[in-house]
């Protein structure tokens, strides 16, 4: 959810043939460090080491933790104060987000909004409501959001100018940030914000503080209006209740099982990759499955090549990419060997294109299949050979929880 970020048509579905024209393909004789080659002789390829990959630590944190208790406001000068009372603790950088909005009186008196991304689509398939949307009782002219809490390379981020990407970032932001226990303490140099914006501080401010759980939505907000110059204003009234989200259960990110299964007999066959997990995910707003089809004998990076989050390195090509954001929400692509890009993050576009003759399902609780129909055996594999399988399972925007594959993944 420093959404910014994460900015998360569709592609021809890929197939397996047993032949390419009249030249039948040779199983490889190396693994090349890989740990899951699909056999195209067999009907079911049960993919090896699965449970020797030891999953990630999640750190998590209750949502109830980030439930506003008060909002007080301090205008001194060019500088504003604020302390803000939570009912747990600001501590937590992978899960805990903090949002302050600025803004005058809107021109027509109604309410404005932020969105933390414009796909309706996005909160339409998860397991439990998420709020993705906040009513602000001001103009929104300035978001800062504070992503951890403490300074970090990546937090404070300042948006005036682009509700996208940041004006200001880390140190440059010049906002002070303090953490004690319950308490988030912030001053924020109002004139140089509003002069990214070329306009002047509002005579009336309003200020909104909003809490969020990183990359699903927000918890709580509270909001104080019409904040003259040299006055302190407190609010403890919210318009809506908090949000309650659960916490995620790391064995649904734990796999068990990976396996690759034929799709019918003959050319036009296609391919199921099955996975079992732990737990089933019924956490989908917490959750994101990584497919990467390497061609086998692979191909090498001429740089280095990550995954999605940034936190690992492939360690050779993928010929083709599937994300599963949730199960009827995916995204593919064929990298044709020279483009190796992901989605674009959510919060940068309005929709997610369909992907034709890809889809996922639950065989059972805690057992999936990412199901591939009719496409070129090119898509997957190397001229005349066969492909390997990386599977990663994770929380979007952050690195893997499991990551399997590669005998010695690289990072």
């Amino acid at each position: 959810m420093g959404h910014a970020v994460r900015a998360r048509g569709r592609w021809p579905a890929v197939l397996l043939t047993a032949s390419i024209g009249c030249v039948a393909r040779k199983m490889p004789s190396e693994t090349y460090g890989l740990d899951c080659i699909y056999d195209f002789r067999a009907p079911v390829t049960e993919c090896a080491h699965v449970k020797e990959r030891a999953p990630s630590e999640l750190s998590s944190s209750d949502a109830s933790e980030l439930v506003l208790r008060s909002l007080t406001a301090t205008r001194a000068g060019a500088r504003l104060t604020l302390d803000v009372r939570l009912a747990g603790r600001f501590w937590n950088e992978t899960d805990q987000n903090v949002y302050v909005f600025l803004g005058g009186p809107t021109a027509d008196g109604a309410p404005a909004t932020y969105a933390l991304t414009a796909d309706p689509s996005f909160a339409a398939d998860l397991s439990y409501p998420v709020r993705t949307t906040v009513a602000l009782p001001h103009a929104n002219e300035v978001r800062i959001g504070l992503m951890a809490p403490a300074e970090r390379p990546y937090s404070p981020q300042i948006y005036v100018t682009d509700s996208v990407h940041t004006d200001l970032v880390g140190a440059s932001a010049g906002a002070t940030l303090r953490a004690e226990g319950s308490r988030v303490l912030l001053e924020i140099p109002l004139d140089r914000y509003f002069a990214l914006g070329r306009s002047p501080v509002p005579e009336r401010l309003g200020v909104t503080v909003a809490t969020a759980r990183d990359y699903v939505g927000f918890v709580d907000q509270l909001s104080v209006r019409e904040l003259s110059p040299s006055a302190t204003k407190s609010e403890t009234a919210r318009a809506a209740p908090p949000m309650v989200y659960p916490r995620l259960d790391p064995r649904a990110h734990t796999l068990e099982r990976v396996a690759l299964r034929t799709l019918g007999e003959g050319p036009g066959a296609g391919v199921s990759v099955e996975i079992d997990t732990a737990a089933p995910i019924v956490d989908w707003a917490q959750t994101n499955l990584n497919f990467f089809f390497l061609p086998v004998p692979p191909r090498p990076t001429e740089a280095p090549l990550l995954d999605p989050s940034h936190a690992r390195t492939l360690p050779f090509q993928w010929s083709y990419y599937c994300g599963v954001y949730s199960p009827h929400r995916l995204f593919c692509r064929a990298s044709n060997g020279t483009d190796f890009r992901y989605d674009t993050a959510y919060a940068e576009r309005a929709a997610l294109p369909a992907t034709e003759g890809v889809s996922f399902r639950e065989i059972a609780p805690g057992r999936y299949a990412l199901d591939l129909a009719e496409g070129p055996t090119k898509e997957l594999s190397a001229s005349h050979g066969t492909f390997a399988l990386i599977v990663s399972v994770g929380r979007d925007g952050f690195g893997p929880t499991s990551w399997y594959g590669v005998s010695e993944p690289k990072r």
